[in-house]
């Protein structure tokens, strides 16, 4: 679940919930809308979690402090799209979040691309978690997330799809653009993130930028058991000799050949358990459709 600026959509969120039912708009007079959607929607689910969404900038200060405090009183994280453009410079967010409260380990910055130096210093000291979408970032001619420096200032970082029905909704080539572009950038092989770095970000890196680090992440006893089991006999894998390197550079959706999500079988040998496609494809299409007639 997502909560916008109160000027603007409040979203569940299409890559975290399977539907919705019409889009509506959100002022600050409805902030009890989001508690009700956390507890009859979103609570019933174990595998489903929520963040309040916020616009950060000096003009929504005040609605800003509100959201932020609704987040701390429900417990969840906050959630922004911040400086991911030149032009959001003009409504100083970095400042909006620090002057409400808001810039610390509770919140979580996407794209983060156009910081200053100090900027940058202060997300790492005040322990802010960024989520890297470097697809997206290409897609839209962002520019490219300064995260060498955000790692020398201890900045944890997640990897994110931002819109994954436009950037293929493949972590794999996720990791390849997360690499690519800091080197093209840099000239340099060995900068951060490195090949074992993304992976990381891929995984644990993600899990500690949404407060879930101790549930998912890794494999570790106690755990929630979410296991990606890739084949190594494929082409693309040969030849075989360092593993990381081939999964995060070689690697391919086609490649996994078992999901298990909380411990349950949800992939068996490249397919779907218990799915229709077909069925899937359609009610995504219908939705879309509703949703476009909305809007």
């Amino acid at each position: 679940m997502t909560v916008e600026h109160p000027r603007r959509l409040l979203d569940p969120g299409p890559v975290r919930l399977a539907g919705r039912l019409q889009p509506r708009f959100v002022y600050a007079a409805d902030l009890d809308l989001v508690p009700r959607v956390k507890k009859d929607f979103l609570d019933p689910l174990p595998l489903a979690s929520a963040q309040v969404s916020v616009h950060a900038g000096m003009s929504a200060r005040k609605e800003l402090r509100q959201f932020h405090e609704l987040a701390r009183d429900l417990g969840v994280m906050l959630n922004s799209h911040v400086l991911e453009h030149r032009d959001d410079r003009k409504d100083d967010p970095i400042r909006s979040l620090r002057e409400t409260g808001a810039f610390g380990p509770d919140l979580l910055m996407n794209h983060a691309i156009h910081l200053t130096d100090e900027e940058i210093a202060l997300t790492g000291a005040h322990d802010v978690r960024v989520a890297h979408c470097p697809l997206s970032n290409m897609r839209l001619a962002s520019g490219i997330m300064p995260r060498p420096a955000l790692h020398r200032h201890g900045v944890r970082a997640g990897l994110g799809h931002d819109g994954g029905t436009n950037d293929t909704s493949d972590m794999f080539n996720v990791m390849k653009a997360a690499v690519g572009l800091q080197r093209a950038r840099h000239e340099d092989a060995s900068i951060h993130p490195t090949i074992p770095a993304v992976l990381r970000m891929a995984t644990l890196g993600g899990a500690e930028c949404i407060g879930m680090a101790d549930r998912v992440g890794s494999l570790t006893p106690g755990k929630r058991a979410d296991v990606v089991v890739l084949d190594p006999g494929t082409l693309n894998f040969a030849p075989r000799f360092d593993w990381t390197s081939q999964i995060v550079l070689n690697g391919q959706p086609p490649n996994v050949s078992e999901v298990f999500v909380d411990g349950h079988l949800r992939k068996h040998r490249g397919r779907l358990v218990h799915v229709d496609p077909s069925r899937v494809v359609h009610e995504a299409e219908r939705a879309a459709a509703r949703v476009r007639g909305a809007a």
